[in-house]
């Protein structure tokens, strides 16, 4: 068997919503210093095939992007998320098992467009040579950085991301392409149909009431996709902070549009107690919608958008 050692040097992107110039988050570095340092050197097998011997093996950055490979996988085939249900991937602290993980994948599913962060520079850095990393924000929706990443709120494009990996599976899989192209065409009908049933729940709002104040800027996909309008958000990206200034405007907005709600997630604590204390002083309903994760109680994507439909019709309806 020959060897080749190939030295990988991680590529740093900015998390979502930081600027140039700014300060890497301590979280990030630490991440960074422990798997990356300058260099990280990988040792893999040349001339091999990319699956494996006990199956293909395929990691996906969040839990939401496992659901969709999963989806098109199949029993056979062994899908990971390298955050874990229930956790939130603005905070998550990466454990050091996750470069061997990486390391042995033969499919890699992120999302980019500033999503992962630091992250993304670890998995580049970590990966074999033969694997194949898809990142599908960058493929479905390029612009830079100040695109909102979380684009799978939109049914139609976590259509397109399913189109993606079933293509990418059979790059790494040629012998059961067929198999996840078939899978892929069936959950896309059944995205299709998610997208039908949604819509026509917003329908039912009035339009006078389809109005968003939530934690983070993570929701422009779904308002556009629904008629929905942007009144705005405690802050762009998780790990900032509101500035007093911009409290008071987002109150004044909240109480001259006659906003019925303001909409928190799961897992941002800090976050999610700033405008909830806020909702509070201006005497408006405080609700719960999913973004990045899934736990216990919404377990797949499509029980996700189905919770945030039912969500914004109950808190927005009146």
């Amino acid at each position: 068997m020959c060897w080749r050692c190939t030295a990988a040097v991680a590529t740093v992107a900015r998390p979502y919503g930081q600027k140039e110039g700014d300060r890497m988050p301590s979280r990030l570095q630490s991440i960074l210093a422990f798997f990356v340092g300058p260099l990280v050197i990988l040792c893999i097998t040349s001339g091999c095939v990319q699956k494996t011997d006990d199956g293909l093996r395929v990691v996906a950055t969040t839990p939401i992007l496992a659901d969709l490979a999963a989806q098109v996988a199949g029993p056979q085939v062994k899908v990971k998320s390298l955050i874990p249900a229930g956790a939130d991937p603005h905070t998550f602290e990466v454990a050091p098992s996750v470069a061997r993980v990486v390391a042995e994948a033969d499919l890699i599913v992120a999302n980019g467009l500033g999503l992962e962060g630091s992250f993304l520079g670890v998995i580049e850095a970590n990966k074999s040579a033969q694997a194949v990393l898809v990142i599908l924000g960058q493929e479905v929706a390029p612009g830079g950085e100040n695109v909102d990443p979380h684009l799978w709120l939109d049914p139609r494009l976590a259509a397109e991301y399913v189109k993606r990996i079933a293509e990418a599976m059979s790059l790494v899989d040629p012998s059961r392409a067929d198999e996840y192209r078939q899978r892929a065409a069936i959950y896309i009908e059944e995205l299709r149909q998610l997208h039908d049933r949604v819509r026509q729940q917003i329908a039912g709002i009035p339009v006078e009431r389809r109005k968003l104040v939530a934690t983070h800027r993570a929701f422009s996909w779904m308002a556009h996709a629904y008629g929905i309008e942007e009144v705005g958000y405690l802050v762009t990206a998780p790990e900032e902070e509101p500035t007093p200034a911009w409290l008071a405007e987002l109150r004044h907005r909240i109480l001259s549009q006659k906003v019925p709600a303001v909409f928190i997630e799961p897992y941002l604590e800090a976050e999610d107690q700033a405008l909830s204390q806020l909702a509070e002083e201006v005497g408006i309903k405080v609700c719960v919608l999913y973004v990045d994760t899934l736990d216990d109680k919404v377990s797949s994507y499509l029980k996700l958008m189905e919770y945030n439909a039912q969500e914004l019709v109950g808190c927005l309806g009146g």
